[in-house]
């Protein structure tokens, strides 16, 4: 039996043939499960925007674009440019003032085309759009044509369909434009300058796909945001994070979309909340809510926390965190005093030393207590009475103590005693916070405290901040030491989150112990899987005003805090901002880019990326989220 011997593959045929036939009509095609028309674009408008391409690649969900293009056979251009340069002069003599008018203009955009050419070396291409249309009936198929063609026009694009050539686009889809030049129906192709074309670019999209992301919003190419803090690579290497947004941009919105992603896979968050604003989120996930004013617990100052850890062994330092509690005690007792003396300062801290020693707490082992066997600030003061006075009920001093000396305890002793007296719900007494760490959400609100001086607030967000310090370390130790030993990958590995919003009430020049915390929290924080996000609303928030040496100190402190954030959700701000904005983000945001920001929409944002591209995107969230987030978008 001879072999039948094809010039084509049947069995490739049959696989990609259309099912049930397929009949040519005039102006559309007939198949067997339904019907499709081709549309061409003929005429383009003289200018076109950036990435024109863009919108006519994307103009429907259900249309299959194809985009054929050829370089024009430069040894013949002159000759075709001439011609069309004569035929147009010729039509600049018509009677109809509007048709001479459009030929004058072609006859100018034909002239500079061929300067172009001959100065400049500009290549010419030729392209062809073609459209095309499915639907399951004639009448679907007649109104999806017939909004496209509505469509173009409104993006000053004229298209059509051409009859009795369905049959030659169809075979378009398969063909190169070459081939395609050698249909009998003459296809029209459009002449376009190289760099127009390239201007047009269709695929110009932006998106964020962090393997490990959760969705954020959308680009304004349609691209989207799915987005992972704790993404880690060779340019995103740490964790924290800055928003800035006008009241109404949708910074608050974005800030507990960030935290109630991090709840759901099961993160530890900690906040520091000004207004309340968590309130309602916290709750709903099962959180706990502690008011900073003295009504819901307390934290000692005294207790000595872990907050000095070895990089290679991941272990406690002991000496290390005891010197750091002595330190933050003096800080904060310069805070109480508010009035600081260097003589005095040193005084307290000898005795504090002094007083530990006498408690029992050793430099070498002096984190591992139970809170109840820490001394507290009522002890501190009977011990600083006992230094002064050698009988303390009749008031006697100590006859080897100097003037100068008795001075001294006598200023600290009216302090601690002060403080006793009008903030002992706050400072006087055992840490009742037990346990904290089993908690995976908590938001201590800081309003109540916000309206007592400001020595008394500063002195109890310093001991707040260094309890949450202590937190990410002791969980950071744990998940560290399983990720080191292979036992759990990034992911897997528990993350710490501190909230910090409103940050401006603690990020000012009043408040330089609280930069110094945080840019000491940025910089280690990453080494223990842990994640300072803080807020406020313009960045001159942020920035202290002034000339002076400590002004200046502390800019610089600020500046390097910036630095130590790799990401910045910039949302809404003022127009007075945009030099704050072009200094703190030199290098990073085009002079487009600043001038926009102004502009932004509710819930728009601008993602800066320390290494990376900025990424400009809507923040989305659903109707369940909008019902959480009460306050934001």
């Amino acid at each position: 039996m001879e072999k039948i011997k094809y010039k084509y593959n049947p069995y490739f045929i049959n696989l990609v043939q259309p099912c049930g036939g397929i009949s040519f009509k005039e102006n559309y095609i007939k198949k067997g499960d339904g019907y499709e028309a081709c549309i061409h674009i003929y005429d383009f408008p003289t200018t076109c925007g950036d990435f024109w391409l863009n919108s006519l690649s994307n103009i429907s969900n259900d249309v299959v674009t194809t985009i054929d293009v050829r370089t024009a056979d430069m040894s013949k251009l002159p000759d075709t440019l001439n011609k069309a340069i004569n035929e147009n002069l010729q039509r600049k003599n018509e009677k109809n003032n509007y048709e001479a008018i459009k030929a004058a203009a072609k006859v100018q955009d034909l002239a500079e085309l061929t300067t172009d050419i001959v100065q400049h070396n500009e290549v010419v291409k030729y392209i062809i759009i073609r459209y095309y249309v499915y639907a399951k009936t004639l009448n679907e198929l007649d109104d999806k044509v017939k909004s496209i063609l509505t469509e173009l026009e409104t993006k000053t694009f004229k298209g059509a369909v051409f009859l009795n050539e369905q049959e030659y686009d169809w075979a378009a889809l398969f063909l190169p434009i070459k081939l395609q030049k050698k249909f009998r129906n003459k296809v029209i192709e459009q002449p376009i300058q190289e760099y127009s074309l390239a201007g047009g670019y269709p695929f110009h999209f932006v998106e964020l796909c962090d393997p490990t992301g959760r969705y954020l919003g959308y680009t304004k190419t349609g691209g989207n945001v799915i987005f992972d803090l704790f993404t880690k690579n060779s340019i995103r290497k740490s964790f924290n994070a800055l928003l800035v947004g006008l009241t109404g941009a949708g910074k608050s919105t974005a800030l507990k979309k960030l935290l109630d992603d991090n709840v759901i896979i099961g993160n530890t968050v900690r906040v520091l909340d000004l207004t309340g604003e968590f309130r309602n989120l916290v709750l709903e996930r099962g959180g706990k809510i502690i008011k900073l004013d003295g009504t819901e617990g307390m934290i000692n100052p005294f207790q000595i926390f872990a907050t000095m850890i070895d990089v290679d062994t991941n272990e406690v330092l002991e000496e290390l965190s005891y010197m750091f509690q002595i330190s933050r005690l003096t800080m904060m007792y310069q805070f109480l005093s508010n009035n600081y003396d260097e003589a005095v300062t040193s005084e307290f801290e000898r005795l504090v030393n002094e007083f530990y020693r006498e408690c029992g707490l050793t430099k070498e082992n002096c984190t591992s207590f139970k809170s109840n066997e820490y001394p507290i600030m009522e002890d501190f003061l009977r011990f600083l009475e006992r230094n002064l006075y050698s009988d303390v009920e009749n008031k006697l001093l100590r006859s080897n103590l100097s003037h100068s000396r008795i001075e001294k305890i006598e200023n600290i002793i009216a302090t601690i005693t002060s403080t006793i007296d009008g903030y002992g719900s706050l400072f006087n007494g055992h840490s009742s916070l037990e346990n904290l760490t089993n908690e995976q959400i908590i938001s201590y609100e800081v309003r109540n405290l916000s309206q007592f001086k400001s020595n008394i607030f500063n002195a109890q967000i310093f001991n707040v901040l260094t309890m949450i310090w202590n937190e990410a370390l002791k969980q950071g130790i744990i998940e560290k030491r399983k990720y080191d030993n292979g036992e759990i990958t990034l992911w897997e590995a528990k993350k710490f989150l501190a909230f910090v919003d409103e940050a401006h009430k603690y990020i000012n020049s009043n408040s330089e112990y609280a930069v110094d915390y945080f840019i000491n929290f940025t910089r280690e924080d990453r080494k223990y899987f842990g994640s300072l996000i803080y807020a406020t609303h313009a960045l001159n928030d942020l920035v202290p005003k002034g000339n002076d040496d400590r002004v200046r100190n502390i800019t610089e402190k600020i500046s390097t805090l910036f630095e130590l954030t790799q990401y910045k959700f910039i949302m809404q701000q003022d127009n007075n901002v945009k030099e704050a904005v072009e200094k703190t983000f030199k290098n990073q945001l085009t002079e487009s880019e600043i001038e926009d920001i102004p502009l932004y929409e509710e819930g728009e944002c601008m993602l800066v990326i320390n290494g990376m591209g900025n990424i400009r995107f809507k923040i989305e969230i659903s109707e369940e989220e909008k019902r959480l987030f009460t306050g934001g978008i």
